[in-house]
Formats: C-alpha cells, sequence, structure tokens
C-alpha cells in the first residue's frame, strides 16, 4: 500500500515536470508565431530547427507523461495512487482542514479526476503524438504499429501547436484539482506561462506581451 509520503512524492516530481512542460510549450508557441517571418532572413533556417526540436521535446514529455505503462513514473500511476481509497483517507485531514468538506466530496473530485485523465489518453490529440513520437521522435518508424488500434485521423506526419496546448492544458488542469484534493490549494499553471511568455520574448528580442487587464476581467459579467 502507498504511503501518503510515496504519494506526496510521485505528485510534486509530475507536476514539476508539468512546470517545464508549460514553460517549453509557451515558448514553442512564439517560435511558431515567429518562423513564417524568421525563415527569410538571415538565420532563420537554424530558427526553425531550434522551433522543430521545441516541438519535438514537448512530444516526448507528453508521451512520456500520459502513456500507460508499469513500470513508468508517469500519470498513470498517480491515477493508481488516486484510486485506492486508502489514500483518499490520507488525504482527508488536509483537505478538510476547515471542516467543511465531507469524504463523499474528496471521493467525486477523484472520480472526475479519474475521468478527465482516461479522456486525455483516449484523445485524439494524444493517439496523434503516439503516432508522430514512432515516426520522427523515438524509434522512427514509418508505419508504427499502434496505428492498428487507432482511428485514420491519428495517422499524421505534423501536429499543430494548438494539439499539444490542449494536452498540456489538460495535464495542468488535473494537477490544479489533485493540488486542490491534497490541500485545498492550485497548480500556479497561469503564473508559470506568463512568466515563461515574457521571458520567450525577451530571448528572441520581441515586444513584451500585454498586460493583463483585471479590471476588465473582473467587470465583465456585468455586461
Amino acid at each position: 500500500m502507498s504511503t501518503l509520503e510515496d504519494f506526496d512524492e510521485l505528485r510534486n516530481d509530475l507536476f514539476s515536470h508539468v512546470d517545464v512542460l508549460i514553460q517549453h510549450s509557451e515558448n514553442y508557441y512564439v517560435l511558431c508565431r515567429e518562423a513564417a517571418k524568421r525563415e527569410p532572413v538571415d538565420g532563420g533556417r537554424a530558427f526553425n530547427l531550434i522551433r522543430r526540436a521545441v516541438g519535438h521535446e514537448i512530444v516526448s514529455r507528453l508521451y512520456r507523461l500520459i502513456e500507460d505503462s508499469n513500470d513508468a513514473t508517469n500519470f498513470p500511476l498517480l491515477m493508481r495512487m488516486l484510486n485506492d481509497d486508502s489514500i483518499l483517507q490520507l488525504l482527508m485531514p488536509s483537505f478538510n482542514h476547515d471542516g467543511r468538506q465531507s469524504f463523499a466530496d474528496l471521493v467525486g473530485l477523484r472520480d472526475g479526476v479519474l475521468e478527465q485523465f482516461e479522456d486525455v489518453q483516449k484523445s485524439e490529440y494524444f493517439q496523434k503524438v503516439d503516432v508522430y513520437r514512432n515516426r520522427f521522435v523515438a524509434h522512427r518508424v514509418p508505419s508504427p504499429r499502434n496505428l492498428k488500434r487507432y482511428p485514420p485521423s491519428a495517422n499524421v506526419t505534423e501536429l499543430s501547436s494548438a494539439e499539444l496546448r490542449w494536452l498540456t492544458d489538460s495535464l495542468a488542469a488535473i494537477a490544479n484539482r489533485i493540488n486542490y484534493m491534497s490541500a485545498r490549494s492550485g497548480f500556479p499553471a497561469e503564473d508559470i506561462a506568463r512568466l515563461a511568455q515574457f521571458e520567450a520574448h525577451a530571448l528572441w528580442n520581441l515586444k513584451p506581451p500585454a498586460e493583463p487587464d483585471f479590471l476588465e476581467s473582473f467587470f465583465d459579467g456585468d455586461e
């Protein structure tokens, strides 16, 4: 049986990888937006090589975090821990620190997380990542065997940044829900992304991204 220390160690390890994944992703979005403008000028080909390398790194990281193998340190292992009610019993004191939550509330959150991750694993986006990785990143197999169990839509030779963003955002949302279950706290995905955006713009000598207008978002609900 897993201990609370085992769970916390795995959770912290995986969420640190999600942190880095978000940073890579924000850099990749900037590279993709700049690619067409940079290609014709000096250094453009090198710029696009960097863009491709970052994209492949994101594909590799997503695959390793989501794929289901019993001997890997990945999200499926965390899901197996969460599926054990004895772990939920250990999480209950911190989850219910103010006496306002029940064990049924925690179970409901857990079941939602398991369902959300299953949707990620079964998504067309992850199927595409799996096929693309085998073709161009990992084993360089022109016709991966996994195509036999996937629909024709997974038979890809390229991936869009939007598809990679959906998987990254999904893992960040799962991390946020698990941190709430663990200690009624969140996962700072937006803060991580915002800092990475500024760093990417500074690295490539671009105008800094616009600061969010918090007052505008506050009054949106009155319209």
